[in-house]
């Protein structure tokens, strides 16, 4: 029984140091917290003993954030990368490209009514004819259309790729269609005039 009592005494004092020592936080990247006195710290883990513990235990360094000690001190081990915001430049913000791409040919499709294409063919099929009335449609079409006549709601707009490739290929979809267009309401008034001309004869 002494003896029990005076294992008991001697081992007192150290429980109460090791309830009572200092402890370093461990801060791990998930965003938990370990309480413990850090031993030693190696690129691959990170060893420390629990409070109230003779046993000590690891962490994988990699899973550590930083460590905070006792004494108020900081040791970072992983750096958390800052998260970039918003581009202030970006007029078109949390768009992907498919869909800026989509939103360029809605608004081609919606503000490019540009008609010059159409009657310049028109007029010059009805003057030369339907045989060199197709070198107008072809003259007209082959260069794209220049921005000055693009016509977009936001000019600003046209600085962002995806956005502008989109608006201007519909833009000159749609300006081949109308210079076609104006050949082929020309080449069928042609077509009426002759056939009137041949009916007429007896």
């Amino acid at each position: 029984m002494k003896s029990f009592l005076l294992a008991l005494l001697l081992a007192s004092p150290s429980m109460t140091w090791a309830q009572n020592a200092p402890t370093d936080i461990i801060l791990r990247t998930d965003g938990s917290e370990v309480v413990g006195r850090v031993l030693t710290i190696s690129p691959v883990t990170v060893s420390y003993l629990p409070p109230a513990s003779a046993d000590t235990l690891r962490l994988a360094a990699a899973d550590v954030f930083l460590v905070r000690y006792a004494n108020g001190t900081r040791e970072v081990l992983h750096p958390i990368a800052p998260v970039a915001g918003p581009d202030k430049d970006d007029l078109l913000p949390g768009m992907s490209d498919l869909q800026r791409r989509v939103q360029g040919r809605q608004d081609a499709a919606r503000y490019y009514t540009n008609q010059a294409p159409f009657w310049g063919s028109l007029g010059a099929t009805l003057y030369t004819g339907p045989l060199l009335g197709l070198i107008a449609p072809a003259v007209i079409t082959t260069p794209a259309v220049a921005t000055r006549n693009l016509h977009a709601p936001h000019p600003e707009l046209l600085a962002d790729p995806a956005y502008s490739n989109a608006y201007r290929e519909e833009a000159h979809r749609r300006k081949r269609g109308r210079a076609w267009g104006g050949y082929g309401v020309g080449a069928g008034v042609w077509v009426v005039l002759i056939g009137a001309l041949v009916a007429s004869v007896p």
